[in-house]
């Protein structure tokens, strides 16, 4: 049995880092950022307990069971005041911290864009200038219904449709654009395969319809319907796939764990992204329920999108450097 210095000495190191975790924690304020070791204090909490009850056991003087019980009363509020802290949290993923998971997997990300803008691009320049590729990328039922819906004349999305109609219609995009987000992201289990494909063939129908309807110049009715709506919206798809390449890049290279171990590693990684992804697809549905329908000219709604891209960018490009994800 360890005498008390040689205990105190063993895991005096462990005591030394959850003091400086609650000395970090209690000095500061909601506007600062949460300690990066953070995710330690559940941990070095339990062996804390674990410590205490030994020392008690053992009879160790009691100025040491006093400051090991003054600790675990310390960490035993830090841990539930953070669990419940679900504002603070919040906004520090919306103000930064998923932006910093995204820029973690930058490689990843670069990779989703390339395919998903790069196909797209292609599939609608011949798509603009050849209705019959159009016609082989998405089906001519597809084609026409699509052509159907943004004619100029068409009434869908009139600026004076019902709250109810529009609330419906929200309801509608979100299930239907969390259903495509989810897909990418579920096929990875498919060694990442099943989430390219998902990836590309949206791609290639997207593409093809901007192509279509640009082609035989339902310009402001097409272009001025989704401008706004599609940063979030087509960025979301991206950052699902990256999610979705993650379980495919756990099951092709577990390391030195086993794949399932691996799997569960990854899938962790991935839910924040998720969460991101599902936060930017809840935003294009009320825009696209919302904004898109009203008829401003052209080069507002142009703008409006515009502007929403450039601010996506600058979030991913920028958002939450200063510091590490808390």
């Amino acid at each position: 049995m360890l005498n008390q210095k040689a205990f105190e000495a063993q895991h005096q190191s462990s005591w030394d880092e959850i003091g400086r975790i609650l000395n970090r924690l209690e000095s500061r304020r909601f506007w600062k950022r949460t300690p990066h070791n953070i995710d330690a204090l559940p941990q070095l909490y339990a062996s804390l307990c674990q410590q205490h009850a030994m020392a008690q056991s053992r009879g160790y003087s009691h100025d040491l069971t006093s400051q090991l019980h003054s600790l675990i009363a310390r960490a035993h509020h830090q841990l539930y005041k953070h669990r419940g802290g679900w504002l603070r949290r919040t906004i520090s993923f919306i103000g930064g911290g998923f932006a910093q998971h995204v820029r973690n997997e930058a490689k990843l990300m670069a990779l989703c864009c390339c395919l998903f803008f790069g196909i797209g691009t292609i599939c609608a320049l011949l798509s603009a200038t050849n209705p019959e590729i159009a016609d082989l990328l998405m089906g001519s039922e597809q084609r026409r219904d699509l052509e159907y819906m943004y004619r100029p004349d068409t009434t869908f999305r009139s600026e004076e449709r019902e709250s109810s109609s529009k609330f419906m219609m929200y309801g509608f995009y979100i299930f239907n654009n969390i259903s495509i987000d989810f897909q990418t992201f579920a096929s990875g289990i498919l060694f990442g395969v099943g989430t390219l494909f998902i990836l590309v063939f949206n791609a290639i129908v997207i593409g093809a319809a901007s192509g279509y309807l640009t082609g035989i110049g339902y310009i402001d009715t097409f272009w001025g319907f989704v401008a706004g709506h599609s940063a979030p919206e087509l960025l979301a798809v991206c950052i699902s796939a990256v999610a979705g390449l993650m379980l495919g890049r756990a099951l092709i290279k577990p390391g030195n764990q086993s794949r399932r171990l691996a799997l569960l590693r990854e899938a962790k990684a991935a839910v924040p992204l998720i969460l991101g992804a599902g936060l930017m697809t809840f935003m294009a549905a009320f825009i696209e329920a919302y904004w898109s329908p009203l008829n401003y000219p052209l080069a507002v709604k142009a703008s409006v999108g515009i502007t929403i891209w450039v601010a996506f960018i600058c979030y991913f490009c920028f958002a939450g450097r200063k510091g590490s994800i808390s």
